[in-house]
């Protein structure tokens, strides 16, 4: 009888077993693949691209694909017949050649330099007229734990500042003498303004330093310029900009504008670095017999720019006209001169994990309840317009809207360079949620995944204090603020974010297959509940 009923239970549990893995099979996850999404993203990510800037032919080529592909799956178009939705932005662009840098001496000999100028703040290009005395204030530092600053003997009050990016290294400049931040890292020159914008200056000049052996903030941070000197708007609407009253505008430009206003003064830039870093003290004086002018002049033009949408309907004849969103973003920073940002993770690999949930979900025999549309917007890279326009003007009712499964950088895992803890990145297996808990419903079917499956979701990066304030810089957000919950996957800011390194040859496809389907899966049940998830939290309660 033992042995009977030994047999008997063995075998229920192997008919449950298959049973559990038929149903997990029914919702097709499986069919999401790694050799799928290398082949998407090799496309998208192809230095033929340039970058998939906005405004570019990269980006319509990029989006050109991705519409063959929902073609060929047989998705339906989201906005009539067409699986584009343009919208239309304002650019403001400043004008290299009406742009220029004078340095007067004494006897009002005036020299002009016509390299390029970048505004940092006030954010965005605008026109302006600033002259005043010059002051070379260092590396415009203050670090208390090194009993460093640059502002001690500091007159500013409507003076010009002139620094140096980065801070005091040693002689052969190979290693930074303040461990305090990442000094390579654009990060950084957050830690200047902090004491900058309280200068009263009228302006700060930032060059770089001469043992980085760069001229230009493009130089270092390539694409950078593309940002800085660009600035788009919803047409209509004003550009957005941050500025404080008394703020100073904070530049970048070309080392030549250094070596022209120390000219005659007997000191060189080279020569006042190596004082401060061989004696790690500041050096701040005035520059005599010095007046440096800038004017920045501008330029607007109307562009046009499409997101891409389409549509698998639902197989309910009343919960089809509730619809969940899947969304990524398609577009880059682009390049800069010979380099190229391809976006192989930022955000080719969201755009492929689209394609793929598409496809999967166009698999099925039965399709869901609830109707899917996918969403592949455009403009985030430069302000979140696509998203934006996209709920002004919905191809689908935002109160039909269930919730929005966003995907931006998927791709990556922690690797040697990635050890900032204020830029977390991912080890194999996990990857991080950004959600503002809008509905406890939405929070369980996803934990009821996280506990199907060997992928760890980690909402760690959801805290509203977090310094990289994720739950407001992707496309989610646009969704959040029309109330509708949100869940945004990433797998964090890698070392190579915007920069040339951010390639193919970089991602982990196993790990990004499994949060790709994961999102398929979150996305499947919450489609195919009977009832709509509740929003207990929503933002405008906040």
């Amino acid at each position: 009888m033992k042995k009977t009923a030994s047999f008997i239970v063995s075998l229920a549990l192997i008919v449950l077993s298959v049973n559990i893995s038929a149903q997990k099979k029914n919702t097709g996850a499986d069919l999401i693949t790694v050799r799928e999404l290398e082949s998407h993203m090799a496309f998208l990510a192809s230095p033929l691209l340039q970058g998939r800037a906005n405004g570019e032919a990269g980006l319509e080529i990029a989006q050109q694909y991705l519409v063959s592909q929902l073609k060929e799956l047989g998705l339906k178009p989201a906005n009539g017949n067409s699986y584009l939705q343009p919208y239309q932005l304002t650019s403001t662009k400043t004008d290299t050649e009406k742009t220029v840098i004078q340095v007067i001496d004494g006897n009002g000999d005036t020299v002009t330099i016509r390299k390029p100028v970048f505004q940092l703040l006030p954010t965005g290009p605008a026109e302006y007229d600033v002259a005043g005395e010059v002051v070379f204030a260092g590396y415009g530092l203050k670090q208390d734990k090194y009993g460093y600053n640059d502002f001690r003997d500091l007159k500013a009050d409507g003076k010009i500042l002139l620094i140096m990016a980065g801070a005091p290294t040693s002689e052969d400049g190979k290693k930074y003498l303040f461990e305090t931040v990442n000094w390579d890292s654009f990060m950084s020159i957050e830690v200047k303004l902090t004491a900058l914008i309280f200068t009263r200056a009228k302006a700060v000049i930032i060059v770089m330093d001469p043992k980085s052996g760069l001229r230009s903030v493009d130089e270092k941070y390539p694409g950078i310029s593309g940002q800085l000197a660009t600035s788009m708007s919803l047409r209509g609407e004003q550009p957005r900009s941050f500025q404080m009253p008394g703020m100073p505008k904070v530049l970048f430009a070309d080392r030549s504008v250094a070596d022209e206003i120390l000219k005659g003064t007997g000191k060189t830039l080279e020569d006042l670095q190596l004082t401060i870093d061989s004696s790690v003290s500041p050096n701040t004086f005035t520059i005599p017999g010095k007046q440096v002018r800038i004017r920045e002049a501008v330029r607007k033009e109307d562009i046009t720019l499409n997101n891409v949408a389409a549509i698998i309907e639902g197989s309910d004849p009343l919960l089809k006209n509730e619809y969940v969103i899947f969304s990524g973003h398609a577009d880059h920073i682009g390049g800069s001169g010979d380099k190229v940002n391809p976006g192989a993770d930022d955000n080719a690999s969201g755009c492929a994990a689209l394609l793929s949930i598409a496809k999967t979900f166009q698999s099925l025999p039965k399709k869901p309840l609830r109707s899917i549309l996918f969403l592949w917007v455009s403009g985030e890279e430069i302000g979140l317009y696509g998203s934006q326009s996209f709920v002004n003007d919905p191809l689908v009712p935002l109160e039909n809207t269930v919730c929005d499964l966003n995907i931006d950088m998927i791709g990556r895992i922690k690797g040697p360079a990635d050890t900032v803890k204020s830029k977390p990145v991912v080890d194999p297996g996990r990857v991080f949620v950004i959600t503002g808990y809008q509905s406890r419903e939405l929070l369980s079917i996803a934990e009821e995944v996280d506990m199907e499956t060997v992928l760890d979701l980690d909402y760690s990066l959801s805290t509203k204090n977090h310094p990289l304030q994720l739950f407001v810089r992707s496309d989610h957000y646009n969704f959040a603020r029309k109330d509708i919950p949100v869940m945004f996957f990433t797998t964090g800011e890698h070392s190579d974010y915007h920069s040339p390194g951010d390639v193919l040859e970089k991602i982990n496809f196993d790990n990004m297959t499994s949060i790709t389907r994961a999102i398929y899966q979150i996305g499947y049940n919450v489609a195919n509940r009977k009832t709509r998830i509740v929003v207990d939290n929503p933002m405008s309660k906040w």
